[in-house]
C-alpha cells in the first residue's frame, strides 16, 4: 500500500502499519513544527530530549509494574484459597500494559532472528537406502514372538546405520590429517588450556543447580513404591534373566525403553531390583529433558532463552516430580524436546541430517511412553504450518521431502514395536482404548461434552489445578510455580505479538502444541477424573517452559534497553536473578517438603514391612516362614518382597491358607493390618504361644502388627526382633 504525497495518513493507516508491518509502511507521528527560530529551536530540541528521557524512565518502572501485576495475579491462584476474580484483574492489567506499550512502540518483542538457509542439494545415497529398506524388512519379519534376538537386533542395527549413511554428508578425509595435527599441537606443544568465560561459568552454575534438583535425596524422595513400580521391576527381572521382550504385556502393557535402561543401571551401579534403580533412570532422563531445553531455547530464540528454559525446566516442580517417581512419565518430555529441537533446526538449516536425528528421537520416543504417540502427528501439523508460511518460496519441496525423511528414520527405529503392533493390535492399543473409549467402562456422559470440559481443565492446569493424583503431583494446585506461571502467560502474549510482527511459523506451532501434547490426558473420556494429570501431559512442559523463557528474556531485555552501560545490565540481572531465586525457593518447598509429606501420607509403608521381614530372616534365615496377611486395599505384597530383598517373591497369604502353616515347625512371622481383628483372632486360636508387636508407621494411620510364632524361645528379647 502506498500513500499519495498529497494525502495525510489516517489513524487506520497507522494501525495497519503496526499490525501488519510487512504489507503496510510504518507511519511515524511527526513532531509539531517549531514556531520559533534560533533559541526557540534549541529549546524545542532540549525539550524533546527531556521528554524522551522521561518516557524511557517511566517505561523502565512500568516494566516492574507489569512483572508485579503478573506475579501477584498468579499468587492469588495459589492454594488453599485461590481468588480467581481478583487474579484475573491483575493479570488483565499486566496484559493490557504490555499490548498498549507494544502499540506505542515501547515494548520490543523482535529480539529473535527468523532467517533461514536457502535449500541446497542434500546428500542422498540410494544404494544405502535400498540396504536399509531390505535389511529392515527382514528384521521386521524376524521380530516375531515379541522377542529381541541376536539376529533380528543385528539386522535392525544394520538397517539403522544404513539409514544414517543415506542422508549423512560425506566425510572430508582430506581434512582429518590437519585436524589431528592441530590436536597434537594443542596438547603436546601449546599445552592444554582451559578457558573460563563468564558465560561458561554461568552455564556450569546453572547445571549444578538443575543437577541438585534432579538428584538431591533421590534415594528417599519419594519414599515408597506403588504397584506400578512392582510391575516395572518384575519386567526388569525378566530382562536380567534373559527374556528380551519388545513390548511388556504385564499390567495392560508397557513399552520397553525403561526396562532396558533400568536393567543397565542395575548392573552398572549395582542397585539391583530396587526403587532406586528406577529413580536413577528417570532422573537421568529428566536431566536430558532440561539439557535439550537449553538447545531448543537457543534454536528458537537465543542463548539467554536457552539458559532460562534450562533453569525453569530444571528447577520446576512439575518436571522434577515426574522425574523422581521412577515411572516412564518423564520419557514423554525427554524425547519430545530433542525431536522438536532437530525439527526446528533441520527446517531452518535445510539439512536432512538434522531431520534424520528428529526421526530417530521420534522412533525412540515411541518405545518409551504411550502418550508420545501423538508427537508424529504433531510434526505433520508442523510441516503443514511451515508450508502455509512458505507457500510462495522455494522451501516447499524441501519441507515435504523432510517430512518423508523424518518418517522414514522414525519407522526404522520403530520397526520392532511396529511388528508387535501388527501381531497384537488389541494389546498395543488397550491402555489408550480403556481411557478414550468404553472398553473398560461406559462414558459418563456425551463424548463431546467430556472432551471440551477436559480440554478446559487441562489448559488451566498451569495456573489453577493440576489434578488430584497424589502419586505424581501435589493435588489441587497449579502445575507451575508462581514465577513460572506468570512468565508463561507473559510469554504467550509476547509470542502472539512477535508473530504479528515477524510471522514466525514456530510461534503458532508451539502454542498449538501445548493442548495437542496434552491430548493423552484430555482424551480420558471414560475416566475424566484422571484429567488433568502431570504424567500424560508431560510432553507439554517442553513448549510451556520454552514460552515462559521467551517471557522472561523479553522482560529482561526490555529492562536492559532502558538504561545504558552497567546500569542496564545491573537492573536486568537483578530482576532476572530475583525472579529465578523466588522460583527456586518455591519449587524447593513444593518438591522437597509439600510433595514429600503428601506422598508419605498417602503411600503405604511397604518398605517398613519389608525391613521387619528382612530382620526376621536375618535372625531365623527363612523367608518362607514370613507372611503378609491379605487385607482389602492394603499393601501390595510384591512390594514387600522387593523391599525385603526378595524381589520376585510374593509374601501374601490369605486366611484359608492359615491351616497349612501348622506343618511348618520353624519360627513364623505374620504381618497384619491394624484393623484386621478377625484374622488376628484366627491366628491366636491356631498359635496360642505368640508375641504381638505394633510397629509404628511413617504416620500413625500406617501402623501394622507383627505376629510372631516362636519355635522354642520364651521371650521376644531372645528372638531379637525389635521395632525398626
Amino acid at each position: 500500500m502506498t500513500i499519495p504525497n498529497n494525502s495525510e495518513p489516517s489513524v487506520l493507516d497507522y494501525l495497519k502499519g503496526r499490525l501488519f508491518p510487512r504489507r503496510n509502511p510504518q507511519i511515524e507521528i511527526p513532531e509539531p513544527p517549531s514556531v520559533l527560530a534560533g533559541e526557540s529551536s534549541k529549546i524545542a530540541q532540549i525539550s524533546k530530549k527531556d521528554k524522551k528521557h522521561w518516557e524511557n524512565k517511566r517505561f523502565f518502572w512500568l516494566l516492574f509494574v507489569i512483572i508485579f501485576l503478573a506475579v501477584i495475579g498468579q499468587k492469588l491462584l495459589e492454594p488453599p484459597t485461590p481468588s480467581v476474580s481478583i487474579s484475573l484483574v491483575f493479570y488483565s492489567c499486566a496484559i493490557i500494559l504490555i499490548i498498549w506499550n507494544w502499540f506505542r512502540g515501547r515494548f520490543a518483542v523482535d529480539f529473535y532472528p527468523t532467517d533461514e538457509a536457502q535449500p541446497v542439494p542434500q546428500p542422498f545415497r540410494p544404494i544405502f537406502l535400498a540396504i536399509s529398506v531390505g535389511v529392515g524388512f527382514f528384521a521386521f519379519v524376524l521380530f516375531n514372538d515379541n522377542q529381541f534376538t541376536e539376529i533380528n537386533v543385528i539386522l535392525w542395527v544394520v538397517s539403522a546405520i544404513s539409514m544414517l549413511i543415506t542422508f549423512s554428508p560425506p566425510i572430508q578425509w582430506s581434512g582429518i590429517p590437519g585436524a589431528l595435527k592441530r590436536i597434537f599441537q594443542t596438547f603436546f606443544q601449546s599445552g592444554l588450556r582451559l578457558v573460563v568465560t563468564p558465560w561458561s561459568l554461568l552455564l556450569f552454575l546453572a547445571f549444578i543447580l538443575v543437577f541438585f534438583f534432579r538428584f538431591y535425596r533421590l534415594n528417599e524422595l519419594p519414599m515408597e513404591m506403588i504397584s506400578d513400580q512392582a510391575e516395572k521391576l518384575l519386567d526388569i527381572s525378566d530382562v536380567l534373566n534373559g527374556k528380551f521382550s519388545i513390548f511388556f504385556p504385564r499390567n495392560t502393557g508397557r513399552e520397553a525403553y525403561q526396562m532396558y535402561l533400568s536393567a543397565a543401571i542395575s548392573l552398572i551401579f549395582g542397585t539391583g531390583l530396587s526403587f532406586l534403580t528406577l529413580k536413577i533412570g528417570t532422573a537421568i532422563m529428566g536431566l536430558v529433558t532440561a539439557i535439550y531445553m537449553y538447545f531448543l531455547g537457543k534454536e528458537t530464540g537465543n542463548r539467554w532463552v536457552g539458559l532460562f528454559a534450562f533453569l525453569l525446566c530444571g528447577i520446576g516442580y512439575w518436571p522434577n516430580v515426574i522425574s523422581r517417581i521412577g515411572l516412564r512419565f518423564t520419557l514423554y518430555s525427554a524425547f519430545t524436546a530433542p525431536a522438536l529441537y532437530y525439527f526446528f533446526k533441520g527446517l531452518r538449516r535445510k539439512r536432512w541430517s538434522d531431520l534424520v536425528l528428529c526421526g530417530i528421537f521420534v522412533g525412540i520416543g515411541l518405545h518409551g511412553y504411550s502418550p508420545f504417540r501423538v508427537v508424529p502427528v504433531l510434526l505433520v501439523i508442523g510441516i503443514i504450518l511451515y508450508l502455509l508460511h512458505s507457500w510462495k518460496t522455494d522451501r516447499k519441496k524441501f519441507a515435504v521431502l523432510g517430512l518423508v525423511v523424518i518418517g522414514f528414520a522414525a519407522l526404522i527405529i520403530f520397526l520392532p514395536l511396529m511388528r508387535y503392533m501388527v501381531d497384537q493390535p488389541e494389546m498395543f492399543a488397550y491402555r489408550a482404548l480403556t481411557r478414550a473409549g468404553s472398553l473398560e467402562r461406559p462414558l459418563p456422559g456425551p463424548a463431546w461434552q467430556i472432551f471440551f470440559n477436559n480440554l478446559w481443565r487441562a489448559c488451566i492446569m498451569f495456573f489453577y489445578d493440576n489434578g488430584t493424583i497424589w502419586v505424581h503431583s501435589i493435588p489441587i494446585r497449579p502445575a507451575l510455580d508462581v514465577v513460572s506461571a506468570a512468565l508463561f502467560l507473559i510469554g504467550l502474549v509476547v509470542s502472539v505479538l512477535r508473530y504479528i510482527k515477524q510471522r514466525d511459523w514456530r510461534i503458532p506451532f508451539l502454542i498449538f502444541s501445548i493442548p495437542f501434547l496434552m491430548l493423552p490426558s484430555i482424551l480420558s473420556l471414560a475416566f475424566p477424573d484422571e484429567n488433568p494429570c502431570l504424567n500424560r501431559t508431560a510432553g507439554a512442559l517442553v513448549p510451556v517452559f520454552l514460552i515462559a523463557a521467551f517471557g522472561m528474556d523479553t522482560l529482561v531485555r526490555n529492562i536492559r534497553n532502558q538504561a545504558s552501560g552497567w546500569r542496564g545490565w545491573f537492573a536486568a540481572g537483578s530482576v532476572g536473578g530475583l525472579l529465578l531465586l523466588t522460583s527456586v525457593m518455591q519449587n524447593y518447598i513444593l518438591v522437597f517438603d509439600q510433595f514429600d509429606k503428601n506422598y508419605i501420607n498417602n503411600a503405604l509403608n511397604t518398605s517398613q514391612i519389608g525391613a521387619v521381614i528382612r530382620q526376621f530372616t536375618a535372625v531365623y534365615g527363612d523367608s518362607d516362614s514370613a507372611y503378609v496377611v491379605g487385607y482389602p486395599y492394603w499393601v501390595d505384597t510384591r512390594l514387600v518382597g522387593i523391599n525385603a530383598g526378595y524381589p520376585t517373591k510374593d509374601f501374601a497369604i490369605w486366611p484359608d491358607k492359615f491351616q497349612e502353616t501348622l506343618a511348618n515347625k520353624r519360627a513364623k512371622l505374620f504381618i497384619l493390618n491394624m484393623e484386621d481383628t478377625q484374622d488376628r483372632d484366627m491366628l491366636r486360636q491356631l498359635y496360642p504361644d505368640y508375641y504381638e508387636t505394633v510397629y509404628q508407621g511413617w504416620v500413625p494411620t500406617k501402623n501394622f502388627i507383627g505376629f510372631l510364632v516362636p519355635p522354642s524361645v520364651n521371650s521376644l528379647e531372645e528372638v531379637g526382633i525389635t521395632a525398626p
